[in-house]
């Protein structure tokens, strides 16, 4: 997995000038394009907010052009400019975000309020509805990231690790793995003796310490990079952050429906709202069903039948073609 395309949501704030002078060094580190692009919502349908020579609009573009020409003395990359006039989330953000290999969002984009309770963060919608990593980014463009912290399990941990050095030494990584709490509740409750419940409790940590291992040889770090806790997830994660001051916090979010995280935030929301370093969303990989069903939504038109004496069925079809029975 590699850095090839980069997406960075800018606006005239200096969050959106931080969040586009990251992603350029980073495209600049990794020999990936880059492209900024600054979503809009017009104040009125009048042709003049759109077209005039104080609209908002060119004003924005105009502001972009002059930021990709100073990144292109600074650091010898242009970056394409685009203005996405359909509001945050809009059809020009989103095709340039399903083809990107990493979304640098600062912190504080999107509506406020009731609005983005509502709808969610534009974070959370880009990687919801394209499925691409997202960057948060807090800390100043200039400053590397000295450490991360990988939160995964036992059994997740490459691609994590994998676009963990993306953004930082691979020295500097370290995985980290909170046991479920819950196990260990229901052993409790079982009435089972102490010493059998602490010989599972070191048991499962053990295990867990080795698969992380594995994990992290695999994906070229060394295996004493593992950290396993026990306790609340949320906590303990935090704690782990701030004792080692981590400024990158990297976390597996899944894609869920925008009730699922209303109702039930998920640890990648919790985390993301309370630390002050940048964070890195991974979208997990979607349910076996999931897959199968938007596979079959880009499947063509099917072929018809061979005449009498034509082609058989069998033959080699166009790609992403399944021939008739």
């Amino acid at each position: 997995m590699q850095l090839r395309q980069i997406v960075a949501v800018v606006d005239a704030s200096a969050a959106g000038v931080q969040a586009g002078w990251r992603a350029a060094r980073l495209a600049w580190a990794h020999g990936a394009t880059l492209s900024l692009v600054a979503p809009m919502a017009l104040p009125d349908r009048h042709p003049v907010s759109r077209h005039g020579p104080s609209a908002p609009p060119v004003r924005m573009r105009e502001a972009l052009s002059d930021l990709a020409g100073t990144m292109a003395a600074a650091i010898g990359i242009r970056p394409a400019v685009a203005v996405d006039l359909e509001g945050e989330g809009g059809a020009l953000l989103q095709r340039q975000v399903r083809t990107a290999s990493l979304v640098v969002v600062p912190a504080s984009a999107g509506p406020a309020g009731a609005t983005a309770w509502w709808h969610g963060s534009l974070a959370e919608r880009l990687l919801r509805e394209a499925g691409a990593p997202v960057l948060l980014v807090r800390r100043p463009a200039g400053t590397a990231h000295r450490s991360a912290l990988v939160a995964t399990g036992p059994d997740e941990a490459g691609p994590l690790l994998r676009a963990a050095g993306w953004l930082c030494r691979p020295d500097a990584v370290l995985a980290c793995h909170v046991l479920d709490p819950a196990i260990q509740r229901h052993l409790h409750a079982a009435d089972l003796p102490l010493h059998t419940v602490q010989s599972w409790v070191e048991t499962a940590k053990q295990r867990a310490e080795l698969a992380l291992g594995q994990q992290l040889v695999q994906a070229g770090l060394q295996a004493g990079q593992a950290l396993v806790l026990q306790g609340p997830a949320l906590a303990r994660l935090l704690h782990a952050q701030h004792s080692r001051a981590a400024s990158l916090l990297v976390v597996g979010k899944p894609r869920r429906s925008r009730w699922a995280d209303l109702l039930r935030p998920a640890l990648a929301r919790q985390l993301a709202a309370r630390v002050a370093c940048d964070v890195l969303w991974l979208p997990d990989p979607l349910p076996s069903a999931e897959l199968a069903r938007q596979r079959m939504r880009r499947v063509d038109a099917p072929v018809p039948l061979a005449p009498p004496g034509g082609p058989s069925v069998l033959a080699p079809q166009r790609a992403g073609v399944r021939p008739q029975p």
